[in-house]
């Protein structure tokens, strides 16, 4: 069944304003034309400000959204309205970070017009199978996160199998050029109690949100450490062996 149209509250106030009028017969042509431009101006400044948000929060080479550091905050205000009076409100997230492998190299060999292209077809395989609940985030460079909402390092794990088994059979053609590359990957996974976020607090979230991507990173010079072309899960209780294997990989690169 179709659900029906709602009026929203500038709709609302016209309607109680055209009724008002009517009452006092103090209606007339022009009063209606002026109130109907009225809104036509309101949802023409509604789309507008539309463009201009998507504008500000969309990066114009990739067409995925820009770093923003209020995503986790986001998502659990979300969740916690939709988790709200249940008894158990254990909410997962997955942050996962990828990087194309030796990104540097496609740039000097085939120059950077063609890794811009390379960058647009990488976004593009991630919003493909990605959900329209996920956040695909370019973070920085060749640098990209996805954060899964309510799903858990299985799952995430599941995903990035995926993406890594597509891009492994995919080419790109470019001036007859057949060019083929990789991404590594970090993930990390979180739980949160939302009984326990029902007052968020704002600072907190975003220390959370800053230790989430530390972590990620961590896992994701693993994966780079280890050869590239995979990923690996960041573990707390190798927390202190991270700081080496970054000093390993910038070693291993010299």
């Amino acid at each position: 069944m179709d659900e029906k149209p709602t009026l929203n509250d500038f709709q609302l106030r016209n309607v109680r304003l055209l009724t008002h009028l009517y009452s006092y017969d103090a209606i007339s042509d022009d009063i209606v034309e002026e109130i109907r431009n009225s809104e036509l101006d309101y949802f023409a400044l509604l789309e507008k400000y539309k463009v201009l948000e998507q504008k500000i929060n969309i990066d114009e080479k990739t067409n995925v959204l820009k770093f923003k550091k209020d995503y986790l905050l986001q998502i659990l205000k979300t969740a916690s309205r939709i988790y709200k009076g249940k008894k158990e409100a254990l909410f997962q997230l997955t942050l996962i970070r990828f990087d194309l492998d030796d990104f540097s190299k496609i740039n000097n060999q085939f120059g950077h017009e063609t890794g811009d292209i390379i960058l647009v077809q990488w976004a593009d395989l991630l919003r493909a199978n990605t959900r329209p609940t996920d956040y695909v985030i370019r973070f920085g460079g060749e640098e990209f996160d996805v954060i899964l909402p309510a799903t858990g390092q299985a799952g995430a794990e599941r995903f990035i199998q995926k993406i890594l088994d597509v891009l492994r059979k995919c080419s790109t053609v470019i001036n007859g050029e057949k060019i083929c590359f990789t991404v590594s990957a970090g993930l990390v996974y979180r739980e949160f109690d939302l009984q326990k976020c029902l007052i968020i607090n704002q600072q907190e979230i975003d220390k959370v949100f800053h230790d989430l991507h530390t972590q990620v990173d961590n896992a994701l010079y693993e994966a780079k450490y280890l050869g590239k072309n995979r990923y690996c899960v960041y573990d707390p209780s190798r927390q202190d062996e991270y700081k080496n294997i970054r000093k390993l990989y910038v070693y291993q690169k010299q």
